[in-house]
């Protein structure tokens, strides 16, 4: 039998709010693009992240690829991406 382990924030799925918080300037459409590939929170903000420039980071997962390259890709327009944490 599998051991439960308390869930984990950033795996739970990311949700509009999420969405916003992390990219202060985006327009609904993008929101409903970025959700609709159904991201964790933890993959929305090592996107923020890498999209800020904090892509040294994460040099050692590689270059962005799936989900998180697809959100990079739908938010590159943006003019401002809030790092997390903020």
């Amino acid at each position: 039998m599998e051991k439960s382990h308390p869930a984990n924030q950033s795996a739970h799925f990311a949700g509009s709010e999420d969405v916003r918080r992390l990219f202060r300037h985006i327009d609904d459409h993008t929101v409903v693009a970025i959700l609709a590939l159904k991201p964790t929170i933890a993959q929305l903000e090592e996107a923020a992240a890498r999209a800020a420039g904090a892509g040294d980071m994460f040099a050692e997962l590689g270059p962005e690829h799936g989900v998180v390259a697809a959100i990079i890709d739908l938010t590159a327009e943006l003019d401002e991406v809030e790092e997390p944490g903020r």
